[in-house]
């Protein structure tokens, strides 16, 4: 590595913002999660984003399925005490 290459990874590792803040990125921090661009495929981060809200999308519908009771007594319970039919006088 030259003074001149060294010089310009250490600026950019300090101001990210400058032009090439994705080489900074990789040299700053080599082992991060950070996807490199020429690893991914066409259409990758789509399908996992997909996978993501699928199981996202399950698991709200199983709690669903599993609570549905207690989300439906909760909800009347809250109906009831905004009309105020909740609590006898």
């Amino acid at each position: 590595m030259t003074i001149k290459s060294f010089m310009k990874a250490l600026l950019l590792c300090v101001f990210p913002d400058a032009c090439c803040s994705l080489f900074a990125i990789r040299f700053c921090f080599p082992y991060t999660l950070y996807p490199i661009p020429s690893t991914l495929r066409k259409g990758q981060t789509t399908v996992e984003y997909l996978l993501m809200l699928a199981v996202v999308a399950s698991v709200a519908l199983a709690m669903g399925i599993l609570f549905h009771k207690k989300i439906l007594g909760g909800l009347f319970t809250m109906v009831g005490m905004i009309i105020g039919a909740g609590q006898p006088k």
